[in-house]
């Protein structure tokens, strides 16, 4: 059954992949609110002078939206509009209670990470999400990253052993292409930069790939001359069984796109990867090169496999984004989606140790 989507927060900047997404898929957006603003969306214009992000591939975005109902409260529209699933893409201070607004109202959520700014603003309202049986998820959607999802399968098979550690890296663009005037780049709204922002990717593949939570992190940061968050991070961690970690996350690239890297190192075989692909990249495919120590891999021990990512349905990202989605609406209902609201708090609890961290020094517990 089709679904009806309202969409709140216009002028964030993923809107125009997310209108995309939403497209392709057996839903329709039939509410739109940009808070405290009355949308024209027969105006709504791509954001193609945003050179830190890929948009539209072309696509009207008026066109996406046409005959949307407009609300300039957001808690109107999850009231109603008659819709089953709200889509938030809006600031993180704020957030929190238009879900809460969502959930009394029996509306499922989908919302841009990382949701809240600290675990403290989510965790009553997933609570109470859980009780009344409302799906919230966040939007995670390496969790259906091909290398990935070959990785976790890996490591639950045992394949690689004890895992010892994991290294992680996720780079970005520097602040100079990006708009650091917007509410993300803001501390009193979204608490960090590059950490709370970008970071929350590698923050939660790397324990997912493990089915292993982060249970102590040591965190250091560096401050941003072009706005009040840090520009980038690098923390140490320790998972629940003991895996050792490292990660390394910042707006440091001069030019457009990411740079990215995984590392897993277990007592019978290793694994290496880029991880990551988008329409940037210069290589057209994604190695995971593996080593192993397995009887069977004696005449080959080390091996290497090449993803072709494919960009037919989302251009933009790959596929395996506009995967995260449909299996996000294909599951809500049931709550058998990718990233519930349990993931969302406990990614936060990890960013809180790793803030904490950077205050005070040292290493700290994870809450929970």
């Amino acid at each position: 059954m089709s679904a009806n989507i309202g969409y709140i927060g216009i002028d964030h900047h993923h809107r125009d992949p997310y209108f995309a997404v939403a497209s392709e898929l057996d839903a329709t957006i039939t509410a739109v609110c940009e808070p405290g603003r009355r949308v024209d969306v027969g105006n709504i214009a791509a954001m193609d002078d945003r050179p830190d992000e890929i948009t539209t591939e072309g696509q009207d975005m008026a066109d996406l939206v046409g005959g949307a109902a407009v609300y300039e409260d957001p808690h109107e529209l999850v009231s109603d509009a008659d819709i089953d699933v709200v889509w938030i893409t809006y600031r993180s201070d704020e957030t929190p209670a238009i879900i809460e607004s969502a959930v009394e109202n029996g509306v499922h959520v989908v919302s841009e990470k990382p949701i809240a700014r600290t675990a403290a603003d989510l965790e009553d309202i997933a609570d109470r999400a859980n009780e009344l049986g409302v799906t919230v998820s966040p939007t995670m959607y390496y969790r259906r990253n091909p290398v990935a999802m070959t990785l976790r399968d890996r490591v639950s098979e045992g394949f690689f052993g004890d895992v010892w550690t994991l290294d992680g890296r996720f780079n970005a663009s520097q602040l100079s292409y990006r708009d650091t005037d917007h509410y993300l780049y803001d501390r009193e709204t979204s608490r960090g930069g590059a950490l709370q922002w970008i970071g929350p990717h590698w923050v939660d593949v790397m324990p997912w790939v493990l089915d292993d939570p982060i249970a102590r992190v040591n965190a250091r940061f560096h401050d941003a001359v072009e706005a009040d968050v840090e520009a980038g991070a690098v923390l140490q961690f320790e998972t629940e069984s003991g895996t050792l970690g490292t990660y390394h996350t910042g707006y440091y690239l001069s030019d457009r796109g990411k740079d990215t890297h995984l590392g897993l190192y277990g007592t019978e075989g290793q694994a290496l990867t880029p991880l990551h692909h988008d329409s940037l990249q210069h290589e057209p495919t994604v190695p995971l090169d593996i080593t192993s120590e397995h009887p069977d891999w004696t005449a080959a021990p080390k091996r290497t496999v090449e993803f072709e990512f494919t960009y037919d349905r989302f251009p933009a990202w790959g596929d395996f984004v506009q995967d995260y989605f449909e299996d996000y609406f294909a599951g809500y209902e049931t709550g058998d989606v990718p990233a519930t609201v349990d993931d969302a708090v406990q990614l936060l609890r990890v960013l809180d140790a790793a803030y904490e961290s950077g205050e005070r020094g040292g290493w700290v517990e994870v809450e929970g």
